[in-house]
């Protein structure tokens, strides 16, 4: 039977991670153990042993010897998040080169798009290109290309890593008070005073959301498959909506309008945030088992929303 690292991941992902296991779905790996290094000890159900171990990465002085790693740890901190990375690093040694591991990174490292072309990874990563982000997403981004050229030096010195680039997701575990455009629609659809749903113009904005359920499967895929050659995979959907769509589709759910609060802006760029997934499905055979639609439907029906 074999063990399991978490780092971080004890939000979204984390959560997300355990109801897919709860769900007997995680039997190819055969986990016996699963150990958690975070600052937020959460109560979590688990039909596996977890061992927690409630402190930051960036102050921890042994990394235990598992089978697989998940490095999702993500602070708002960015220095924070290079200091945890330099440090998990510095503890592993040769026993752990039998360590399977994967690295969550953003897509956010490909920078803005203003184009309707999908991401590929081997589209070229540079801080030039996330330049034209603001404020913290513009570091954030590139705290993201630090951490991931850590990983790759990591491969070269003999360790089995690979990078997911995450992109946008939608599930049940997803927080409904944080600021996102799905679940301010959502909040919105909920709010029984209100027979319209509002937006500002966002015809020209491009998301794609991958179920939750799906995003674990391809994780897992992704983690052991680990090798040298250090691969990166887009982790996402390839199915792009305009928020406007997406509004329209909350919105027949709770029988309600549209409204478009703002008029369009002259010259108006695009704003395009859609991965390719076709390397994860050549190489890895992987698929998407939910489309939009299922992933709403499923959410607007959880008892928690």
């Amino acid at each position: 039977m074999k063990t399991l690292l978490l780092i971080g991941g004890t939000g979204f992902l984390g959560q997300s991670f355990f109801d897919y296991l709860n769900k007997g779905k995680l039997k190819k790996i055969k986990l016996s153990k699963i150990i958690i290094i975070s600052r937020k000890k959460k109560k979590i159900k688990s039909k596996i042993k977890i061992n927690y171990i409630n402190n930051s990465i960036s102050k921890i002085r042994k990394i235990p010897q598992t089978d697989y790693v998940i490095y999702a740890a993500n602070s708002s901190n960015n220095f924070e998040n290079l200091s945890g990375i330099k440090n998990f690093i510095s503890l592993l040694n040769e026993n752990h080169k039998k360590t399977k591991i994967l690295f969550t990174s953003s897509g956010a490292v490909y920078g803005p798009r203003n184009i309707l072309k999908k991401f590929k990874e081997s589209d070229n990563i540079n801080k030039n290109k996330v330049k034209n982000f603001s404020g913290y997403k513009k570091e954030y981004s590139k705290a993201k290309i630090l951490m991931e050229k850590e990983f790759q030096n990591l491969a070269k010195q003999g360790y089995c890593v690979s990078i997911a680039r995450l992109f946008s997701f939608i599930g049940k575990r997803i927080m409904i008070n944080k600021n996102f455009a799905v679940t301010d629609l959502i909040n919105q659809g909920k709010n029984k005073h209100n027979s319209i749903i509002k937006l500002s113009d966002s015809r020209d904005i491009y998301r794609s959301y991958m179920n939750s359920e799906d995003l674990i499967r391809w994780l897992i895929k992704i983690l052991s498959s680990s090798n040298k050659k250090c691969d990166v995979y887009n982790v996402g959907s390839n199915e792009s909506t305009t928020i406007l769509q997406l509004a329209k589709i909350i919105a027949k759910y709770f029988n309600k309008s549209v409204k478009i609060k703002t008029k369009p802006r002259r010259n108006q760029s695009i704003d395009y945030y859609v991965p390719s997934i076709s390397k994860a499905k050549r190489k890895l055979n992987l698929k998407l088992n939910f489309t939009l639609n299922k992933s709403i439907n499923q959410l607007l029906n959880f008892k928690d929303i």
